[in-house]
């Protein structure tokens, strides 16, 4: 299907609102002069067209009002119409620069056939100030010629009376570039019915193969491709109300239902969402999205519907006169094995320890910057042997003992788990220079020491340290105080090399 829009609603210049009979057109500027882009019903009706010069239009009506063309902006418009048109079919695009095209296909019936579906889009886009021109066909071409083109703004032309339909319309009607269509019409081939009965080859052999590829794809005996506005959602659940809604209570009731029947899509395909994303269409031609994304794989619907029920405050405030339609979409999906269920027993049901949902639950609060989990990282230096990485993020489970291992390079030298961010300077008293301290002071407190185990050399990683890091050996010692508390300790810098100034740290305790 294809959709049109003649001129999107169009403000007079500065801020002046023009009568029903007061001309406007929107103009654009190139190398030669200022041509006219989009105008009224009124200008119209005094006989100007797209494309003509503003200064014959002025020629001929002096008192024409006129506003400068914002391509950008009616381009975001356009990208806004389609999106919204998402609550009719999943599969929109813009057809630059006036036009919106939507795949129908098993669609239709849902709006009481191609009919009813012509008439419900007609009434809605008339409801938002926008002049259009729609048109339903068997082929993507035959939409975007006929509601261009066709004598009426509003038909639905089946597969077996195309080929009458689209004879009388302009050679226009193909989208053929402004040099193809000059050649052609210089033929006098003006109609797409002048080119059905001629011979192939001498129109291959003049023009190129892309005319005919235009024809086979408006005709349907070649298919043309279709680039959807948003990638094909295989997992969705969509529901219309019939009356809009407004209140949180309502949204919440649609949420469940949604999330029930979107549960059942993904439990056949043994499928699981990561990242799901509901949107609510408002009556007023936009709609509100709310973009969810979980740790791990899930269909649960009572999880999706709780994450999603705590983040309407972010859209409540934004219903207008209320949402009409809603959706809400798979957008990324994992496989996920089907398990038998808890018989009825929610303390059996929390007893998995399954934390998933709480990590989704403190991520849809506080951010997924803010919620973390450490992933290991190939480096010798300790402080690097692991990275914060987001608790969304898609992450097979590891075996920290072998990348203990790998990073001790075979040792059995244990390392703490509580690590310092930055390791702290110590003052040390050592029996010789390169051995290990006999007492060390840190945070003004001094432990005198009962027993040292050491060192463990880790050589600097000249190639990835950052401006400024120091680039000194270190040799680590396991110490143990006359209290029993152990420490881990470096010393950063050895004495046998003379540019060397050792220092001592404290880089973590052990439990």
């Amino acid at each position: 299907m294809a959709l049109t829009t003649a001129l999107m609603t169009a403000l007079a210049p500065h801020g002046q609102k023009l009568r029903e009979d007061e001309a406007l057109v929107l103009v654009t500027t190139s190398d030669s002069g200022q041509h006219i882009t989009a105008l009224n019903r009124a200008a119209e009706q005094l006989g100007f067209l797209p494309g003509m010069a503003l200064a014959d239009a002025r020629a001929i009506h002096p008192t024409l009002k006129v506003g400068h063309a914002d391509l950008a902006g009616d381009h975001r418009s356009l990208v806004r119409l389609a999106l919204w048109c998402q609550c009719y079919s999943p599969f929109t695009r813009v057809d630059a620069p006036d036009g919106v095209s939507l795949d129908i296909t098993g669609c239709a019936h849902l709006f009481g056939g191609e009919a009813g579906l012509l008439d419900m889009l007609a009434e809605r886009l008339g409801g938002f100030g926008l002049t259009a021109r729609l048109a339903i066909a068997p082929t993507i071409g035959a939409a975007w010629g006929l509601a261009r083109h066709a004598a009426s703004p509003r038909l639905a032309v089946a597969r077996q009376d195309l080929r009458a339909c689209l004879a009388p319309l302009p050679i226009a009607a193909l989208c053929l570039d402004a040099t193809t269509l000059s050649a052609l019409e210089k033929l006098g081939l003006k109609r797409i019915g002048d080119l059905l009965d001629k011979p192939r080859a001498p129109l291959a052999a003049r023009f190129g193969p892309f005319v005919l590829r235009r024809l086979d794809e408006a005709l349907g005996h070649e298919e043309a491709s279709f680039g959807p506005l948003s990638p094909p959602v295989l997992h969705s659940a969509t529901c219309r109300f019939a009356e809009p809604i407004v209140t949180r209570e309502a949204i919440e009731v649609a949420i469940d239902r949604l999330t029930r029947d979107l549960a059942i899509d993904l439990e056949h395909a043994a499928k699981g969402a990561r990242r799901v994303e509901l949107r609510l269409f408002r009556v007023d031609g936009w709609f509100e999205a709310l973009p969810l994304a979980t740790s791990t794989a899930t269909r649960d619907p009572r999880h999706l519907a709780r994450l999603l029920g705590e983040r309407l405050d972010r859209i409540e405030d934004h219903a207008g006169f209320g949402f009409e339609a809603a959706s809400l979409s798979a957008l990324q999906v994992e496989e996920l094995a089907g398990r038998q269920q808890d018989l009825g027993d929610e303390a059996l049901a929390g007893a998995r320890g399954d934390i998933a949902p709480l990590l989704d639950r403190l991520v849809n609060r506080f951010g997924a910057r803010h919620v973390t989990r450490p992933q290991p990282y190939a480096s010798y230096i300790p402080e690097r042997a692991a990275r914060a990485a987001s608790v969304l993020k898609s992450m097979r489970s590891h075996d920290w003992r072998a990348h203990a291992r790998v990073v001790q390079d075979g040792a059995p030298f244990a390392r703490p788990l509580f690590l310092f961010a930055v390791p702290e300077p110590v003052t040390t008293l050592a029996e010789v220079p390169d051995g290990p301290p006999t007492r060390f002071e840190w945070r003004r407190v001094a432990h005198r020491v009962a027993r040292a185990e050491g060192p463990e050399r880790i050589a600097p990683e000249w190639w990835l340290a950052p401006a400024g890091a120091s680039r000194k050996t270190r040799d680590y010692y396991r110490i143990e105080d006359e209290a029993g508390r152990r420490f881990w300790l470096f010393r950063d810098g050895l004495y046998e090399r003379g540019e060397d100034v050792p220092r001592w740290f404290i880089h973590g305790v052990f439990a």
